[in-house]
């Protein structure tokens, strides 16, 4: 009669164990709004969900290399455009220059304001980014890109090597542009050392418009000027085509993140009607045990006779 009345002890205490970590595992999936709290719960929803997780914190990564990209980009555009108001303006002074009808002054001043712009085109080509790296030196991106020589030429200091931003599993980017692109390799002579030329041939008091010198230097520092325009017009170009490259891009892997938070979220969701009408028919359960297990706990031999 003891071992009875033990073993009955016993499966009722273990029955209403399993009935509270039952309740407790109902309670937090009411509390959490989630199905699966752990791998236990549904191993193959739990690594489908795992999968998607992993994938979202791609996505998430591939946006965020678009938005830097993107930005980066965006700062080399409005320094190209800068570059070209730069010899937009070198070339409405070689065309005034070489008029004819221009004083030792005219000629003096005219040279003081290319050289001017040619110190700014210097600090663009010199540009850096925040964390200090030169923007037009393609990999060598801690040395400016242009510096004189000892016989005061200037002189292309970096390389044409582009660095590339993954934006997709397959797709990378190139995320710089090189001065060698646009300014060094047009076909002509650089225009920093070609419009230096210039500059003495205006400041010689000895040189003016029509002198055979004047007008060589003038035509070269022209054909400089369109090349150099022309290679920046088609850097530019080629931001824009980017840019565009890029937002679509974004708009892609935003989309492709709502749909997989979507099956995150279906997957991990609880059906709450059903967990509801679970956790009360467990607590039910739990208090028909408790007042059976009170009841066979003050039996003695006594209530048998």
């Amino acid at each position: 009669m003891r071992v009875a009345m033990f073993n009955m002890y016993s499966a009722n205490l273990h029955s209403m164990q399993q009935t509270l970590s039952q309740l407790g595992q109902l309670d937090q999936q009411l509390s959490s709004g989630k199905a699966l709290l752990r791998p236990s719960d549904d191993p193959i929803g739990k690594v489908k969900v795992l999968n998607c997780e992993r994938d979202l914190a791609k996505t998430s990564q591939y946006i965020s290399n678009i938005d830097s990209l993107s930005t980066s980009l965006g700062r080399v555009e409005t320094y190209l455009d800068s570059l070209v108001q730069a010899q937009t303006r070198m070339r409405e002074i070689v065309i005034s220059a070489n008029s004819g009808q221009l004083s030792a002054a005219d000629q003096q001043g005219y040279a003081d304001e290319l050289s001017a712009l040619m110190d700014t085109c210097v600090d663009i080509l010199n540009a850096r980014d925040a964390d200090g790296n030169y923007l037009f030196s393609g990999n060598l991106s801690r040395t400016p890109a242009v510096a004189q020589d000892s016989s005061g030429r200037y002189q292309f200091q970096g390389d044409a090597q582009h660095r590339q931003v993954q934006i997709a599993a397959d797709s990378w980017v190139d995320a710089n542009v090189t001065a060698q692109e646009f300014w060094f390799g047009n076909g002509s002579q650089d225009l920093l050392n070609q419009a230096a030329e210039y500059v003495e041939v205006l400041r010689d008091p000895a040189k003016a418009p029509g002198d055979a010198d004047f007008e060589a230097v003038a035509g070269a520092m022209m054909q400089s000027l369109d090349d150099t325009l022309s290679s920046i017009g088609a850097a530019i170009t080629d931001i824009g085509g980017k840019q565009n490259r890029l937002s679509l891009g974004k708009s892609s892997h935003q989309e492709m993140a709502l749909f997989t938070k979507e099956v995150i979220g279906e997957t991990e969701a609880l059906d709450y009607p059903a967990a509801t009408s679970e956790f009360q028919m467990k607590l039910t359960a739990l208090r028909v045990s408790q007042q059976s297990f009170v009841k066979i706990s003050q039996l003695t031999l006594f209530n048998q006779l």
